[in-house]
């Protein structure tokens, strides 16, 4: 039954993610078992509305228990990495 049901609704990954000022993580619901960095910070500008003021900008991510920098935004994270989001000017 479980697998009937998986099948109708899909599966989908979340990301936990904080910038660096924040004292605790939110979930950033995406589609499939894991998603491409590029869309992550897409989500990302999208729900925190940080596209607004025609500001130049570009999100650093980090893994937040390796300290690990992710540049390839072809790279796919897998569901339930956390990861830690600064601000940078471009």
């Amino acid at each position: 039954m479980a697998d009937s049901v998986v099948s109708r609704v899909g599966i989908s990954s979340t990301i936990l993610y904080k910038f660096r000022a924040a004292a605790t993580f939110e979930s950033l619901p995406m589609p499939g078992t894991s998603a491409r960095l590029f869309d992550i910070k897409r989500e990302i500008v999208k729900i925190k509305k940080l596209d607004r003021g025609g500001i130049e900008f570009d999100l650093s991510i980090r893994n937040a228990t390796t300290n690990e920098e992710y540049t390839d935004e072809t790279m796919l994270l897998p569901r339930g990495t956390r990861v830690i989001v600064q601000r940078l000017p471009t």
